[in-house]
């Protein structure tokens, strides 16, 4: 009974594992797509957007400082990471920027932001 349950447990596992590594190839196949390049009439559209959705952010950011949720000094972190964001965009050339994989330390960094 107990090789059994234990030979079912490895086969479950294994197929985890074969389910993994088969996720990741495709994730890789996602990964290389073909280099784009907007016209400047596309990049115009979507600055456009971008700028309004960047000072509909800042206007929640400061309505949580109006409204005692956020201190001041953090509101200011986050609006400069906002303002940098969006140059970030646009040197890109609108076109969303992939992000790789962060460190722990990355990670614990940003949860205290």
């Amino acid at each position: 009974m107990y090789m059994k349950r234990m030979t079912g447990f490895v086969l479950l596992l294994g197929f985890f594992l074969l389910g993994g590594v088969q996720a990741n190839a495709e994730m890789e196949k996602v990964a290389e797509k073909p280099k784009v390049e907007l016209t400047d009439k596309q990049k115009q559209e979507l600055d456009k957007l971008y700028l309004e959705l960047l000072e509909t952010k800042k206007e929640i950011v400061n309505k949580y400082v109006e409204f005692g949720v956020l201190p001041k000094e953090k509101a200011d972190k986050k609006l400069k990471w906002l303002d940098e964001h969006y140059q970030k965009i646009k040197e890109h050339g609108y076109i969303p920027m992939h992000h790789h994989k962060k460190h722990k330390d990355d990670r614990d960094k940003d949860q205290d932001d």
